[in-house]
């Protein structure tokens, strides 16, 4: 999320809306069929806001007109059957002949009919569909046959009739039998071995597990509703036009501000489907159902009553709509039907009073980590940011945590600091300036064009330093948008050193939350609306540089998974195309801590000699390899004793490589926590909740522990920087660095 909407394009979408929609006749829904899902008259407003939205405010200034109406159903369709098993070319034609001539009018008048028309059908033929593979189930299928099966759908085409399509469907139940099967088969049995006596019997249970997911798929798509259908087909209108544009339903507005702020108003439980009965995952510390000391995870939640209220019976009810139950306002009471883990026999009543739930699992946290013998320790600290979060109001920051972080593990006499973004996929915008300028003394950090062509420099004026000193941003082809922005920014201004993937993912735009203007005849209903983030601005680095599709590029690279996954900018549709414009002319402070390039050239030819000697990068090279391999197999055999040799095969290569991993543990540096005070003080509530002796939450004694497994790419981060600290001291640094390895 970003800047605020600029208020000139508000108040003209408001306009356009009340011109358009403040009439006192809304109109009559199409009639679809009985029982069909169809469209409200509001969904109806929020389709033609929506359009005129898009028109306006996109950073393209594309017209509804130039929509291609076959692309856009081709897209709607593939979002509905990714897999093609339901639809067949004839009806594919059959909705492009029937919609596209109209379809931009359609869209004009906010009329949905298409979209609920296609889904409908979609619909019964899934519904039908699953119920034919639920009785083929019951055939004889035998796995000693020739045939195999092809699991990559991505460009595959519809099939051409109904014929094509049952020989489809045939060969998935069998490969999706023949995985069940494999998975109860010990992977010793060979075509030189004897099957196990009772293969009939497991495959019979396995049977059963098959049914019971087709079964799950089928009832999953029953319980599809309106807004679904709604927020499905006007979410493939945005992404027409971008990918990271998209129209937020109420509901789905509701997530989304809880993700961004880290908090909501509940009884503070993770909850899980399983198989209809809604289960308690996890207590969230310090929250109320954790502080009722009655309940605990694997309970199953049975019914759910409002304060004094009628209980309602959830068993095989949708987990959303369940959530929706027992989320309420602040200070109101839940009731709560459980049978309890520990006593099934018996169900019990829980009553708990909804409070304001902290996650703060999602928040920045910090370690310790402890390099060297005890004459050459060096302490270097490491911040793991997972979003750019922030609130309006008083609710957690990402800048404020992460400067309360780096004060403590300054207070710890670290000698350098690793900012962890790999899995850091942005945020708001105002957050990345503001924590960019933790690390530098002022300057520019982002250069932001707008819709209308102008573009606005955004710079960190505040000259106060959190840390000045050696920095390390460690990125993969997760980190996106925010994260590149400050990756960028430090990057040009020599700040920092990135180390990671070889770029991260390339997202240089920028979106802003638009919500719904209501005309009078609706807002009086509710309070809460709908919105659409549209992309309405890109992003360029100080530089000059786009860092959108080229992404950030690491100066140090490690290899990785990543650099084979479609995970990137470039791999997405309709993306917006890289460019640059002029660079900021500005000078660096003197007094401001810069990388020297041959410090830089130095540390990276350091740490390509580790990582072409090391053993754990043999193993990570290794791993690669194997996973690239796994990954262009697209075609398995459906014979089951092929297929338990595969298996065989595949064990003993999975086994090799654990066991390798699992003994590169010893390697890894001694860590120790450093938490937030909110964090602190949660832990604190949570073990007075349960009863147990506690630690002031303002104690602050470090103890280092060994971790279980070695993360190779922050490890040799942490290399680098003690390389980095053992130039800056003017040690003498031999090809295999002063570091233990």
């Amino acid at each position: 999320m970003n800047p605020p909407y600029p208020i000139i394009l508000i108040k003209r979408l408001a306009l356009l809306f009340c011109l358009l929609f403040c009439s006192p006749c809304f109109g009559e829904t199409e009639s679809i069929g009985s029982g069909d899902l169809e469209p409200t008259p509001l969904m109806k407003h929020e389709a033609r806001w929506l359009v005129q939205a898009l028109q306006q405010a996109h950073f393209n200034k594309v017209p509804i007109d130039k929509l291609e109406p076959t692309k856009f159903l081709a897209s709607f369709l593939e979002r509905l059957d990714k897999q093609k098993l339901y639809f067949t070319q004839n009806e594919v034609e059959k909705f492009d002949n029937s919609f596209s001539p109209t379809l931009i009018t359609f869209f004009k008048q906010g009329n949905l009919f298409p979209g609920y028309e296609i889904y409908n059908e979609y619909k019964k033929r899934a519904v039908n569909r699953l119920d034919w593979a639920i009785s083929y189930l019951d055939t004889n299928m035998t796995f000693d046959t020739n045939q195999s099966f092809n699991t990559d759908r991505e460009n595959a085409l519809w099939s051409a009739n109904e014929s094509e399509l049952d020989d489809h469907w045939i060969k998935l139940i069998s490969f999706e039998l023949l995985n069940q099967t494999l998975q109860q088969l010990d992977a010793n049995f060979s075509d030189k071995t004897p099957l196990p006596e009772n293969l009939s019997e497991i495959t019979n249970n396995s049977r059963d597990e098959i049914r019971k997911r087709y079964e799950r798929w089928k009832k999953n798509i029953q319980e599809f509703e309106s807004s679904d259908v709604q927020e499905l087909y006007l979410s493939t209108l945005t992404q027409m036009f971008d990918p990271h544009t998209t129209f937020m339903n109420i509901k789905e507005k509701e997530r989304f501000d809880q993700q961004m702020n880290n908090e909501f108003v509940g009884i503070g439980a993770v909850l899980r489907d399983e198989d209809g009965f809604c289960t308690i995952k996890e207590l969230l510390p310090g929250g109320p159902a954790e502080g009722s000391r009655e309940l605990e995870p694997d309970d199953i939640i049975l019914k759910v009553a409002q304060a004094d209220g009628d209980f309602v019976d959830v068993v095989n009810m949708k987990l959303t709509k369940i959530v929706e139950l027992i989320k309420g306002p602040k200070d109101t009471l839940v009731r709560l039907e459980i049978k309890p883990i520990q006593d099934p026999s018996n169900s019990k009543i829980v009553r708990i009073i909804r409070d304001k739930i902290k996650l703060t699992a999602n928040l920045a946290s910090a370690t310790l980590h402890k390099t060297g013998d005890d004459d050459k320790t060096k302490l270097i600290g490491v911040i793991d940011l997972p979003s750019f979060y922030g609130s309006s109001g008083n609710g957690p920051k990402a800048t404020d945590d992460v400067e309360e972080l780096i004060k403590a593990l300054k207070d710890l006499t670290v000698q350098g600091l690793i900012l962890d973004l790999r899995k850091n996929g942005g945020g708001y915008l105002s957050e990345a300036v503001n924590l960019a300028g933790l690390f530098i003394s002022r300057g520019p950090v982002v250069q932001v064009k707008s819709t209308d062509g102008k573009i606005r420099k955004k710079f960190d004026f505040n000259p106060k330093l959190a840390w000045d000193g050696p920095l390390i941003i460690l990125v993969s082809r997760y980190s996106a948008s925010a994260s590149e922005i400050v990756a960028g920014a430090l990057k040009n201004h020599k700040r920092a050193i990135i180390v990671g993937d070889e770029s991260t993912h390339g997202k240089g735009t920028v979106q802003s939350l638009i919500p719904m203007k209501l005309p009078l005849n609706f807002a009086a209903i509710s309070k809460k609306r709908s919105a659409a983030k549209i992309t309405i601005q890109k992003y360029y680095l100080p530089s000059g540089d786009s860092t959108q599709i080229g992404g950030v590029k690491s100066d140090i690279s490690i290899d990785t998974i990543n650099t084979f996954l479609p995970i990137g900018e470039s791999d997405l549709d309709n993306a917006l195309e890289w460019d640059r414009i002029p660079a900021v002319n500005f000078r660096r402070p003197d007094e401001e801590f810069l990388y020297a390039l041959d410090d830089l050239a130095k540390l990276k030819e350091l740490s390509e000699t580790r990582q072409n000697t090391l053993s754990e990068f043999t193993y990570l090279k290794e791993n690669i390899s194997w996973f690239k391999k796994k990954r262009e197999t697209k075609t398995l055999s459906l014979n089951l004793l092929n297929r338990l040799s595969q298996k065989k095969t595949d064990l003993e290569a999975s086994k090799a490589l654990t066991k390798t991993f699992e003994s590169l543990a010893e390697k890894a540096y001694p860590f120790s926590e450093v938490k937030l005070r909110i964090v602190k003080e949660q832990v604190l509530k949570s073990q007075q909740a349960r009863g147990e002796e506690s630690a002031s939450s303002d104690d602050d004694g470090i103890s280092f522990e060994n971790p279980n497994e070695l993360d190779i790419r922050l490890h040799e981060s942490v290399r680098i920087m003690v390389d980095w600290i053992d130039i800056l001291e003017g040690g003498q640094l031999s090809q295999k660095s002063s570091v233990p390895l």
